[in-house]
């Protein structure tokens, strides 16, 4: 148990997992998520390939998310994240040397492994972190993801997308990531006494009645963090992929593709710990809807503002951060009440979510543009957004203590 860790270790413990997040997300997101869509767009393959694509990526994540926790149990927490990393690393040296067609394959391989590592070093942090400051360890360590994610971006501004050194960085990163782990002090990870009756486990009850699998099925799926956290990551997925599309039909060079790319995990980045701290003081939803309602305005300035580069850094900067500040409000949802099974139990509705309304973003964006324009993309982020608007408003108040 990791109540009977020293201060020392934990900390320490800690530190080395963020380290791991931070180098494994270099390559797995920041590198996987927009080194890719670029690479097709200079490679003049079609938006729907591109989102495709993309999507495959969150596909992949997705299936590595729901493998995750089986595989925790039998391997370990250490084992399963070196697992992925390895997974994702060698599908990186392998995506330059194969057909654009065929990218698909390798992108569903390393979102698959970063499914892995993000469930299994995820939840290791998670139960190592004290419960009356996981708001601002959370807050940290998305910031330091999202340091990661603007790395990625850099690396393509330097190296370009015409050759296979941004890959072989990609696989660099995953595989370095590897070390810290032998630093931190590892978990058992087996099932533990359920202590939280809110969580919604969708494999419980041996027996279960038709009506109770419905209930039991909305009620994952409708889980507020999950929710919040999917919608945000519905609109940052579609930016991340069809953005290289919308930028070079404007008229954009797609090393401005890459300082966009830039600014929105700019914007990620500084927003976490502010978002972590708000929604330790003022709770969830108050800190949800102060996300969605800078998102909105962002958008919004985007479409009056025409093509302007300017503008579109501005929204880039704001959406980053709301996007990134819900899936941050969406764990800190998933982590507040309960401990062992609980915790992991809502970590794991949050990302399915999460994940699935990502891939279905890019998807579904890639369809749309490819039969209107690249012009939709702005009003898709709007409308998504008036949505996540909708879903605040019908919450709760904040006194509801799931909401704090």
């Amino acid at each position: 148990m990791p109540e009977n860790f020293s201060n020392q270790q934990r900390t320490t413990s800690i530190v080395a997992l963020n380290a791991v997040s931070t180098l494994s997300q270099i390559g797995q997101f920041g590198l996987g998520t927009t080194l890719l869509p670029i690479a097709l767009e200079t490679r003049h393959a079609t938006p729907e390939l591109i989102g495709l694509t993309s999507a495959a990526f969150w596909f992949g994540m997705l299936g590595g998310l729901l493998v995750a926790g089986k595989l925790t149990r039998s391997l370990g927490y250490r084992n399963t994240v070196i697992l992925g990393l390895l997974i994702s690393g060698i599908s990186f040296v392998l995506i330059p040397i194969m057909d654009i067609q065929w990218w698909v394959l390798p992108a569903t391989a390393v979102g698959f492994g970063l499914g892995l590592r993000w469930i299994a070093n995820e939840t290791w942090l998670y139960r190592l972190s004290p419960a009356d400051a996981r708001g601002r360890i959370i807050g940290i360590h998305e910031t330091l993801i999202a340091v990661a994610s603007v790395a990625g971006p850099m690396v393509i501004v330097a190296l370009g997308v015409n050759n296979p050194r941004a890959f072989w960085v990609a696989a660099a990163a995953c595989l370095l990531a590897i070390l810290p782990l032998f630093i931190a002090k590892t978990l058992a990870a087996i099932d533990e006494p359920m202590t939280d009756k809110s969580t919604i486990d969708i494999s419980q009850s041996s027996k279960p009645t038709m009506n109770t699998c419905i209930r039991r099925r909305l009620a994952f799926w409708l889980g507020f963090g999950g929710l919040i956290a999917g919608l945000g990551g519905w609109i940052e997925g579609s930016l991340l992929a069809l953005l290289p599309v919308y930028v070079s039909d404007v008229g954009l060079a797609s090393t401005d593709t890459a300082w966009l790319l830039t600014v929105l995990g700019i914007g990620a980045m500084v927003c976490q710990y502010p978002i972590g701290w708000l929604s330790d003081h003022k709770g969830v939803l108050y800190t949800a809807k102060l996300c969605a309602a800078f998102g909105m305005v962002a958008v919004i300035a985007a479409l009056t503002a025409g093509h302007a580069l300017p503008a579109l850094a501005v929204m880039a900067f704001l959406v980053g951060g709301m996007g990134g500040g819900l899936l941050t409000l969406g764990m800190v949802w998933a982590t507040k009440h309960g401990s062992g099974t609980a915790i992991t139990n809502r970590v794991r509705q949050v990302s399915i979510i999460y994940t699935t309304l990502s891939a279905l973003g890019p998807m579904c964006a890639g369809f749309i543009i490819s039969h209107t324009s690249s012009n939709s993309l702005l009003w898709q982020q709007l409308g998504i957004t008036l949505i996540l608007i909708v879903v605040l408003l019908k919450q709760p108040s904040d006194n509801n203590p799931l909401n704090k």
